[in-house]
């Protein structure tokens, strides 16, 4: 949520960087002939999109202890930040890739590094495996064998758990 916050900040900042250098129409402004609808658009629609992005992470970091009041506020959350980073690069181009990035890192980090996760899972798994034979007195070789594991991974836990138990 934090990454959130900051991204929707760097966005604004990258809204008046396209502002004062004439890509955004400002409000006020009229339609000239050089701009086309899509930067039109973006400036009436990017910046408050920004600044309600801000707000609602920090909404959703303080309902964080109330569970069924985040339902409605994270699925809000979730569909204005995916708003917002459409607009914003259709409308800031390359400048609005980082806020972009912080904007949507909630939702698609975990994913890229799910992998990651599950492989420490796993060996968690296979360590409490490990133990739990070397618990029953099951011989070395036999975990080796069973279990797929390295000699030396078995003897490191073995020493582990004896110096526990003792």
């Amino acid at each position: 949520m934090y990454a959130q916050a900051f991204g929707a900040i760097l966005g604004l900042i990258a809204c008046l960087y396209e502002y004062v250098y004439g890509n955004l129409v400002v409000i006020g402004n009229k339609f000239v002939p050089g701009m086309d609808y899509i930067n039109f658009i973006c400036g009436y629609a990017l910046y408050p999109l920004c600044i309600i992005v801000f707000f609602i992470s920090l909404i959703n970091l303080i309902l964080n202890k109330k569970p069924n009041q985040l339902k409605n506020v994270a699925l809000l959350n979730k569909i204005l930040a995916h708003i917002t980073v459409i607009i914003g690069i259709l409308g800031c181009k390359f400048y609005f890739i980082i806020p972009s990035l912080l904007i949507l890192y909630q939702y698609y980090i975990p994913v890229l590094f799910e992998y990651d996760l599950k492989r420490e899972e796993r060996e968690a798994n296979r360590q409490s495996a490990i133990v739990e034979l070397l618990k029953n007195n099951i011989g070395k070789h036999t975990i080796v064998k069973l279990l797929n594991v390295s000699y030396e991974e078995v003897e490191i836990l073995e020493l582990e758990y004896c110096s526990k138990r003792r």
